[in-house]
């Protein structure tokens, strides 16, 4: 590799040669990583993943690979991602270590090919919100938004687990997902939210 293919790769989290986006923000800075800008599905991060895949989509359709490392994040930045994945015509595999969690879980079944490594940390659950003082009716908008985001959260998830167990119930989910629910990446594979285990 010569240097600017070497700055691409460290900095900008793209291997244009082998196809490959590294999740997360681009670092050409030290004041660019910080919190606001952290490893975790955020706008920052998702238009860094969504202008890589463009770029690689461009040259060719040939498959693009996504190594991810990641706590959740935000539902609105995920679903972006989640949709550009499902719209693009390049077969995407993600490759994930250390951990896919929440958000990241959902991205993570838009993809073509789904792998997890050994030891990674695979959780699933209902997301968050946060309401600071607002009016009523507001917050009344917000818990139906998240409600619905719940919904297609388990239409996402459930789409996946069907494919292995045609009468897995939404209840059945919904009762898994109450709380952080962890998974060994076998347990993963076995409940149909990965491929296979690397």
């Amino acid at each position: 590799m010569n240097p600017e293919q070497i700055a691409d790769w460290y900095y900008r989290n793209i291997d244009i040669k082998n196809r490959t986006i590294f999740f997360g923000p681009w670092q050409p800075s030290e004041e660019m990583v910080s919190e606001d800008k952290s490893w975790e599905v955020n706008d920052w991060s998702v238009q860094n993943a969504i202008k890589g895949l463009y770029l690689l989509e461009h040259m060719n359709k040939n498959v693009i690979e996504i190594d991810w490392l990641s706590y959740g994040g935000d539902v609105d930045a995920g679903m972006a991602l989640y949709d550009y994945i499902k719209l693009i015509k390049s077969p995407i595999i993600m490759k994930c270590y250390g951990r896919v969690r929440s958000m990241g879980t959902i991205i993570l079944q838009a993809c073509k090919k789904r792998f997890l490594s050994p030891n990674c940390l695979f959780m699933i659950h209902y997301g968050t919100i946060g309401i600071d003082e607002t009016h009523s009716k507001d917050a009344q908008a917000t818990i139906q938004e998240n409600a619905r985001n719940n919904t297609i959260m388990e239409d996402i998830y459930l789409k996946k687990i069907r494919e292995n167990h045609k009468r897995y119930t939404r209840e059945k989910l919904s009762n898994k997902m109450k709380y952080d629910c962890f998974l060994t990446p076998k347990e993963a594979v076995d409940l149909g939210l990965a491929d296979r285990v690397l």
